[in-house]
């Protein structure tokens, strides 16, 4: 009797994982039709770029960091080569760091005053709310009404802002435009590969679906630039989450706000090159999906047609539990094992049966990004697809633990991914 109960419980499990996972049908629809249109592959109309050429607004670019030392000379660098008028160009290097870092950007700030340009370089005296407390700390010492923001390991080339601004301006009804996330170091071994060509598949895939569909698509924490419009409408950066970026993304959406996807415009960034930087990674990003999920604005649900609204659900629910789920149906086949030998086969093979229909439809995105980025589909590819699914089965139990810590504490520190300066 127990056993049959528990296998009841496990194949419900996986009915609710395979119900969810559906949503990517969805997608894949999304994508297929409206692929051949290409509307993100054009970071903005050469008309658009020249027409605001002599009206440029100030924009402040914002530089979060945190012990840093590596990488934040060659970020400010960057930054200072952005393709913008220098009376219209604000630089803020927002730094909480404990360490060496703070030195090492004072010296850069001051070179680059010398230079001309409005740079400052703003210390608070403690780290409240993390990268979101810093976020807002400099909004509050800026005019401007355009922020874009880029994590220290992220190189803008000098067209950057051109691009962006050009979209953000073109549509007064858009919060923010996201750029694509590049990564400089993803051929240094099998682990960057597999990490890349996974968030290739949320970009290329995932994301440029959402957009194309007019469903909500979070901000990805760098590489974008924000209207202070929408961020003060929507009540501002706030760290009660270790994922600020999706948390403002939502408040926004709920309110009538919409986003725009430039898979054209990219910025090269810094992928974890060994195990134990990437689950702290991924450890963080799956708390912090707890907790925005925890405090989701669900009214934003009416704003949409019942297909996105249905399959932004899915997709939100699939995130915000999915590995606790499936970690969950392998400890029920388990206790099957122990109770009712029988049983456990049969929750085993539907595990397998919904994980099977996940790879199988993730896949299927993965090569749709690949071609929308242009990317090969080759012996490579598949090798990098397969290092990507075994990457995720490894990290599947840290995403189930930081799952269910992001549900049950309510604070929990802001854990920087370590970055080498590759």
């Amino acid at each position: 009797m127990l056993g049959a109960v528990l296998a009841g419980a496990g194949l419900i499990l996986c009915f609710y994982i395979g119900v969810l996972v559906l949503a990517d049908l969805y997608l894949i629809a999304i994508h297929l039709r409206g692929s051949h249109r290409r509307p993100l592959r054009e970071p903005a109309e050469h008309s658009q770029i020249d027409a605001i050429r002599g009206k440029e607004p100030v924009v402040c670019v914002q530089l979060p960091i945190f012990n840093e030392a590596k990488i934040v000379g060659a970020a400010i660098d960057s930054l200072c080569a952005l393709d913008w008028p220098r009376d219209r160009l604000e630089i803020m290097v927002l730094d909480d760091s404990t360490d060496e870092t703070s030195s090492i950007v004072a010296q850069k700030v001051e070179e680059w005053r010398h230079k001309g340009f409005a740079i400052s370089h703003v210390v608070r005296p403690n780290r409240d709310s993390f990268k979101a407390g810093a976020l807002a700390a400099g909004q509050q010492q800026s005019e401007a009404q355009y922020f874009a923001i880029f994590d220290a390991d992220y190189r803008p080339l000098p067209s950057f802002l051109r691009q962006t601004m050009a979209a953000l301006l073109a549509d007064p009804g858009l919060a923010f435009v996201q750029a694509r996330l590049g990564y400089r170091n993803r051929e240094r071994n099998a682990l960057t590969r597999a990490q890349a060509m996974e968030l290739d598949t949320l970009m290329g895939f995932e994301q440029a679906a959402r957009n194309w569909a007019g469903m909500p698509m979070p901000f990805n924490g760098t590489c974008g630039v924000w209207r202070r419009e929408a961020i003060e409408q929507a009540g501002g950066w706030r760290g009660d989450s270790v994922a600020e970026d999706q948390d403002l993304s939502f408040r926004s959406f709920a309110l009538g706000w919409r986003c725009r996807l430039l898979l054209d415009v990219s910025a090269a960034g810094e992928l974890p090159d060994n195990f134990e930087a990437l689950a702290l990674q991924r450890q963080r990003w799956s708390t912090g999906t707890a907790q925005v999920f925890r405090k989701l604005p669900w009214t934003l649900l009416h704003s949409m047609r019942w297909p996105q609204a249905t399959a932004f659900t899915f997709l939100t629910l699939f995130y915000s539990s999915a590995a606790v789920v499936l970690v969950a149906i392998l400890a029920i086949a388990a206790v099957c094992w122990l109770v009712a030998p029988e049983w456990a086969l049969i929750v085993a093979l539907g595990w397998v049966a919904t994980v099977a229909l996940l790879v199988v439809l993730r896949t299927i995105g993965a090569a749709l990004a690949a071609r929308q980025l242009g990317r090969p589909i080759n012996l490579a590819f598949v090798g990098d697809v397969v290092a990507q699914w075994l990457m995720q089965l490894v990290l599947l139990p840290t995403a189930g633990k930081a799952l269910i810590a992001g549900y049950l504490v309510r604070a929990i520190p802001f854990a920087r991914t370590p970055k080498k300066g590759h």
